[in-house]
């Protein structure tokens, strides 16, 4: 889907439609979904290259052998833009052999920082050519963006493998399609590919090139989001080089398994006695939880200072969450001070001065359970609200300022209409958590849709540590405050929501 609005629907179809007759032949015609094999071939060619790959090469990927350890211990000079926490961490990396495993809780700088200065400490310091892979498209942006702040020139040294549609517009001109318009020779392709030391792409992109692995080498690849891709999906791509970073939060969404998670589940005891113990996890957490086991954590960095929440929206996910590991970077301001807004009503008093709202809601017994026009109404008069704020204060409001998660398609639309309906027009993003992964708001709106109590088992998404994945990611996208609305009935039978409603202030706001 290209586009939606009130009036069309614009869709590329995968499968390019020469005759359109039919369009015009008949009034009503329908797509069908197209169920793309690639994927699935992707992951049985990546096993079949694991299983071709060099005995030690296998050994390390599987767990069965440590990585080495490294061999330097000179210091190196690393930029004063990171923390002492991150340089420490930085110099691990770039002195790992075999691979290092990189885990960063959110806010912590995981691609802002960590791989930015990775990648210009070996543009600077070395003539090495660099692989950067991510799970999404968004976070393949991300990535182009943190290369292109290192220095302007910087830009002429890199190339995206994918599509148009999927790349943000302000990165198309560096798409290999674009970039070979006005080649007309096979030799002059191979001279770009050569002269470009840092290439960047999805995995699932790279998987449809794959040959260009065999045209060109590179020293290193280094994987953003790693803690969302399924192991097939790396297994034989891994041994191709020398050495690999992975990047990413176990805690935070998992790698997306349509098969129930019983299904994933591994009963074969000399499986299970060599770390495989669930189907459906990323291969840096059975890595991480592999070295965790054997107490060797010489190839494994943590972050634990974050820039983005401030302290009293960290408290919750880093008591519930990461053992309270996380702490705040020091000499940031804003993580410990107020908003600086004044106000003008006691509403707006208490937006200021409350980070964590809750707003209790009915169920809606409608005929759609995965709506609550209860929670819909509430969430509008909330941006009602904030917008009148923001007014008052003089502050702008960006595509950055406020955002909604909701599980439902459903609930966004209806969200969506409400707002148009009440004539609240704002740049406010409204999507679900997985949508919402690697980005951050000032404020967050949680409008969990909780009908039934059913619905609690897609709610909530537990990893391998008992961790609700989905509340964690959607609770630590907020900058300056979250406000979530549920029904408190339903959400108080699981204990790690009744502990959020019991220490969040308690909003009686009416629909």
């Amino acid at each position: 889907i290209l586009d939606i609005d009130e009036g069309k629907i614009v869709v590329r179809l995968r499968s390019k439609q020469y005759n359109h007759k039919i369009f015009k032949q008949h009034p009503h015609w329908n797509i069908e979904e197209d169920m793309l094999d690639s994927s699935f071939n992707a992951m049985y060619r990546s096993l079949f290259a694991f299983a071709a790959a060099p005995k030690e090469k296998r050994n390390i990927i599987l767990g069965r052998k440590p990585p080495r350890p490294s061999s330097l211990s000179q210091d190196l000079a690393l930029s004063d833009e990171l923390t002492p926490e991150q340089k420490d961490v930085l110099h691990d990396i770039l002195h790992a052999k075999d691979y290092f495993l990189l885990w960063g809780p959110p806010g912590t700088g995981k691609t802002s920082m960590m791989l930015k200065h990775y990648v210009q400490y070996k543009w600077k310091h070395s003539q090495e050519s660099i692989l950067l892979l991510a799970y999404t498209n968004r976070a393949v942006d991300e990535i182009c963006a943190a290369i292109e702040s290192i220095d302007p020139s910087i830009k002429e040294l890199y190339l995206r493998i994918g599509s148009t549609n999927a790349c943000h517009p302000d990165f198309r001109d560096r798409l290999l399609r674009y970039q070979m318009d006005s080649l007309t020779q096979r030799k002059q392709v191979m001279e770009l590919l050569k002269e470009k030391r840092i290439i960047v792409s999805t995995v699932s992109s790279l998987w449809s090139n794959i040959e260009l692995l065999s045209l060109r080498s590179f020293d290193s690849v280094l994987i953003d989001e790693a803690s969302q891709i399924l192991e097939p999906m790396l297994a034989g791509l891994l041994p191709m080089f020398e050495k690999f970073v992975l990047i990413g939060d176990h805690k935070q969404l998992p790698a997306v398994v349509r098969q129930k998670r019983e299904a994933s589940k591994v009963d074969t005891e000399e499986l299970k006695e060599a770390g495989f113990h669930d189907a459906g996890i990323s291969l840096f957490e059975r890595l991480y939880l592999q070295n965790q086991e054997r107490e060797d954590l010489r190839n494994i960095g943590i972050l634990s200072a974050q820039g983005r929440m401030h302290v009293s929206i960290m408290d919750f996910p880093n008591r519930q969450f990461y053992g309270g590991q996380l702490s705040i970077i020091e000499g940031v301001n804003r993580l410990k001070g107020d908003k600086g807004f004044d106000f003008q009503s006691e509403i707006e008093a208490l937006l200021i001065n409350e980070r964590i709202i809750y707003i209790p809601t009915p169920v809606d017994d409608s005929y759609n359970w995965k709506v609550n026009l209860f929670e819909a109404s509430r969430v509008v008069k909330v941006l009602t609200y904030l917008k009148g704020l923001y007014q008052y204060n003089e502050k702008v409001i960006s595509s950055s300022s406020i955002g909604v998660i909701t599980p439902y398609r459903a609930q966004i639309a209806q969200i969506k209409s409400q707002m148009l309906a009440e004539g609240v027009d704002m740049p406010a993003t409204i999507d679900t958590v997985e949508r919402y992964q690697g980005g951050a708001r000032d404020v967050i709106i949680l409008s969990l849709c909780t009908n039934r109590l059913s619905q609690l088992d897609t709610l909530i998404s537990r990893g391998s540590e008992g961790v609700d994945r989905k509340l964690n990611v959607a609770l630590t996208r907020a900058r300056e405050q979250v406000i979530l609305l549920g029904n408190e009935e339903i959400l108080s039978t699981n204990d790690t929501y009744k502990a959020w409603i019991d220490q969040a202030y308690r909003w009686e706001l009416d629909g």
